[in-house]
């Protein structure tokens, strides 16, 4: 049984749940809004577990801190201590807790002086950027070696199926594989494309949109689906996903990737999609968001200028204003540049 390391909201002191209730709620006529209302559910839900985690430790560690106010408990030397007791988890998961805490508890306080909080935040994001995840380590491929994997599992492997199932299944993986590969969105982007809405298929080109709750920074993003990658889907498009829908009797859906029945594919069912068709492929488990850092390191390698690829192509927004229109109006050109730049590195093979 694993023992749980947060604090449910039903016991969570009553201080504590007024200040969440507070900065959650979305005010009316004659209440302000609370200091979190503007964030999108998906923030705030990771908001509240990184302070679940804060309010199980502190309270165990000094039981005293259930009658002091929220913000009074998150003294430096407190959060110098919980960073110890977190010493078994990865820098950046650590980073984040911090973070979390302190997001929360500034917003609910903010005349109070935060800033010792904020350097010890600052010193783990530092520490969490300088050190490289032990899960990730071997599992960074060049791209182009990647969008090659889609291609064989479409083709050669396809083909080489023992059944119409595991033939449409290989289709299926390879479409995603290659789509990943040229335009590396995250998970929850890519498990809610929808057709018709945020997969336009045209006779002459496959365009991807997202709108902007299905982005991270909150912006709407677009990009043309490079040719490789266009010929792969459009075959899934076309002839695999009506082929799966129709077993087991006609599903009503628009969602882009479906499971072997039809129904759509959840994140954890494409999570392990991805990683069984890229270990068999290359030898390598490489999840969906690996394939990011795999573009990000692609880019990087090849020179500076490919380098300022990197932040319009995942989406990465920055703090001016000027540089997040620039993110979102630079989306179609970055993937045809980046589809160019693939298919030079696949020529070079």
């Amino acid at each position: 049984m694993v023992r749980r390391v947060s604090l449910a909201f039903a016991d969570w002191p009553e201080s504590d749940r007024q200040m969440w209730l507070g900065l959650t709620a979305d005010g009316g006529p004659l209440d302000d809004r609370g200091g979190l209302a503007h964030l999108r559910a998906t923030t705030c839900a990771g908001l509240r577990a990184g302070y679940e985690r804060w309010l199980d430790w502190v309270l165990k560690r000094y039981p005293e801190a259930r009658h002091e106010a929220p913000a009074e408990r998150a003294t430096a030397v407190r959060l110098y201590d919980w960073l110890k007791d977190l010493s078994g988890l990865a820098p950046m998961s650590r980073h984040t807790l911090i973070q979390r805490t302190v997001i929360v508890l500034s917003a609910a306080d903010p005349r109070q002086d935060w800033s010792l909080q904020r350097r010890i935040v600052n010193r783990t994001e530092r520490t969490a950027r300088h050190t490289v995840s032990k899960r990730k380590i071997g599992r960074i491929l060049p791209s182009q070696d990647l969008l090659a994997a889609g291609e064989r599992l479409v083709t050669e492997i396809a083909a080489a199926a023992p059944t119409a199932l595991s033939e449409a299944l290989s289709i299926r993986n390879g479409a995603m594989v290659g789509l990943l590969a040229q335009l590396p969105m995250r998970r929850r982007s890519f498990t809610e494309l929808n057709l018709g809405q945020s997969v336009i298929v045209s006779p002459t080109q496959i365009h991807i949109y997202l709108s902007p709750d299905m982005t991270k920074n909150g912006l709407p993003w677009e990009a043309p689906v490079p040719e490789a990658g266009d010929v792969l889907l459009r075959r899934y498009v076309e002839h695999i996903r009506p082929w799966l829908m129709a077993r087991r009797g006609q599903k009503h859906h628009d969602r882009l990737w479906v499971d072997r029945c039809g129904y759509p594919l959840g994140t954890q069912g494409i999570m392990e999609a991805v990683v069984a068709a890229t270990f068999k492929t290359v030898g390598v488990r490489v999840s969906p968001h690996l394939f990011r850092d795999a573009a990000a390191t692609t880019l990087s390698r090849l020179s500076p200028e490919n380098a300022r690829l990197i932040r319009p192509l995942l989406a990465h927004s920055g703090f001016g204003t000027a540089e997040r229109h620039y993110i979102q109006a630079q989306g179609i050109e970055t993937g045809r540049d980046y589809a160019a730049v693939l298919a030079e590195l696949m020529e070079d093979k």
